[in-house]
């Protein structure tokens, strides 16, 4: 039954596991903490919307990150959602869905002031990139937040988050183990980065690997070029 735990392999369960740890010690390593689920990693898959696949979540809190931009009375939040979906036949990555809100704290208030969530599905959506980023108003679920330590008050009567461009930007594959490495490059500093780089490696090789293949048939028809148009190879239209 969909929801219900399940036992995924040792060396993909272990490959999330270790993916975290190492984000974990690098935040910290920055001077930082993080919050994230009671349970352990280990126990984070679930069965999918049918028995061929599994589903993994996990809500990271990460509080008072590195901001140059902010004067002393205010503070980062950043909390990450990821929910992903694997095919229990080969356990490769058939979806992945990363929502990223910062929230930006003064006095006990939280205001979410961005809010992207990065996406990919295996068979393609239409007229979506296979893998793409999206700017949006949207926030992660109070509950989810809660359920992190995430205790500040929301900022009351802001403005609606309006967010009038909806192109879907294409990218790399910007799945949970991209999205952390990213945020460490970004905030934690060049030494912090450069040691969880190293660290990193030896994980990368062990976590699920996308689906996409309409995708890699149309880059290798055009092997000097990347046009945005294999983004959308799964659309047809002679990219195939």
């Amino acid at each position: 039954m969909a929801g219900e735990e399940l036992t995924a392999p040792y060396r993909v369960a272990s490959a999330y596991e270790s993916l975290i740890s190492e984000f974990q010690r690098a935040v910290e390593g920055a001077g930082k903490s993080l919050n994230r689920l009671s349970r352990p990693i280990l126990n984070g898959f679930t069965q999918g919307g049918d028995a061929a696949s599994a589903q993994f979540a996990e809500c990271l809190y990460l509080k008072n990150w590195p901001c140059r931009k902010l004067s002393s009375q205010k503070r980062l939040d950043v909390v990450v959602k990821v929910m992903e979906t694997l095919a229990r036949s080969d356990w490769s990555l058939t979806k992945s869905t990363v929502y990223v809100n910062y929230f930006v704290v003064t006095g006990g208030e939280a205001e979410l002031v961005q809010s992207l969530h990065y996406d990919f599905v295996h068979e393609g959506q239409p007229d979506h990139p296979y893998f793409h980023v999206q700017l949006s108003g949207e926030m992660i679920p109070e509950e989810d937040l809660r359920s992190v330590g995430f205790v500040e008050n929301f900022k009351a009567n802001q403005l609606p988050n309006h967010c009038w461009v909806t192109s879907r930007i294409p990218t790399p594959d910007m799945t949970m183990a991209s999205v952390l490495y990213c945020l460490v490059a970004s905030h934690c500093g060049e030494g912090v980065f450069r040691e969880f780089a190293k660290e990193i490696l030896s994980v990368q090789e062990r976590l699920p690997t996308p689906q996409f293949e309409a995708m890699k048939r149309s880059l290798r028809k055009s092997m000097t070029h990347f046009k945005s148009s294999h983004w959308f190879a799964h659309m047809g239209g002679g990219m195939e």
